[in-house]
Formats: structure tokens, C-alpha cells, sequence
């Protein structure tokens, strides 16, 4: 033991009760003071994403009213025109005519389709382009 300690605890012996002048009450008052800040803080912060969150909802609930109408109808109309063209019974006199309408839908379904597998297609073109690019240095 050096003899710091040495004087130290014979300080302390000779204090019955240590004073501190309040220090420890003013030490727990300035804790509580900041956790109570810290509490007020937290609940702010809480209520105030609480509105941004409805702010955000809100938002999007106004968004898709004004294009939910549009996105249905159309939904509606392409449904009833798959309905219609697997319901309608072919005519004898119309057989002519309707295969060509269907042959001419087929056309567009196709021509739909293929710019979709072109597209895929060219971006897998350009990624084994550079891919082999990277590889070559």
C-alpha cells in the first residue's frame, strides 16, 4: 500500500460523516432533470414519425384514388375483351373474317411480346459483351 492510500484512509477514518454540501442532491436532481428531458424527447420524436407516418399514408391513399379508377376500368375492359374474344362462337359466314382478326391479334400479342424478349434479350448481349470485355485485360 503506498502511502497516498495510507493517508487517504486515515483521512476518512477520522470524518465520521463525510460532508458534501448537498453535491450528491444536486448531482441526482441534474440526472433526473436529464432523464425527464430524455423521456419528453423520446416522446416527441414518437408523435412527431406518428404524423409523418399518417403525412406519408395520407399521400399515398390520395395518389392511388386519383389513379385506382383509371388502373380498374382499364382492368375491366381488358378482362371483358379476353371474356369476349374466348366466348364468341365462330359463324360459318364470318369464318374468313375472323380468322383474320385473330390471326391479326395474334400479330399484335406477338409483336407486343417480342419487343419485351428483344429488349431481354439485348441487355443479356450487352452484359456478356462486357463481361468479356472485363475478362480480356
Amino acid at each position: 500500500m503506498s502511502e497516498f492510500d495510507a493517508l487517504l484512509k486515515r483521512s476518512f477514518a477520522e470524518a465520521h460523516e463525510p460532508q458534501d454540501d448537498g453535491f450528491s442532491l444536486r448531482v441526482a436532481h441534474a440526472v433526473a432533470r436529464s432523464e425527464k428531458a430524455l423521456q419528453v424527447r423520446t416522446v416527441v420524436q414518437s408523435v412527431a414519425m406518428a404524423f409523418g407516418g399518417a403525412a406519408a399514408l395520407y399521400g399515398l391513399y390520395t395518389f392511388a384514388g386519383a389513379i385506382a379508377p383509371e388502373f380498374l376500368a382499364t382492368v375491366g375492359l381488358e378482362i371483358a375483351r379476353i371474356h369476349g374474344s374466348l366466348t364468341a362462337a365462330p359463324s360459318v359466314g364470318d369464318a374468313a373474317g375472323n380468322a383474320a382478326g385473330q390471326a391479326q391479334t395474334v400479330l399484335q400479342s406477338l409483336g407486343a411480346g417480342l419487343t419485351q424478349v428483344f429488349l431481354l434479350a439485348g441487355v443479356l448481349a450487352g452484359g456478356a459483351v462486357a463481361y468479356r470485355a472485363t475478362q480480356q485485360d
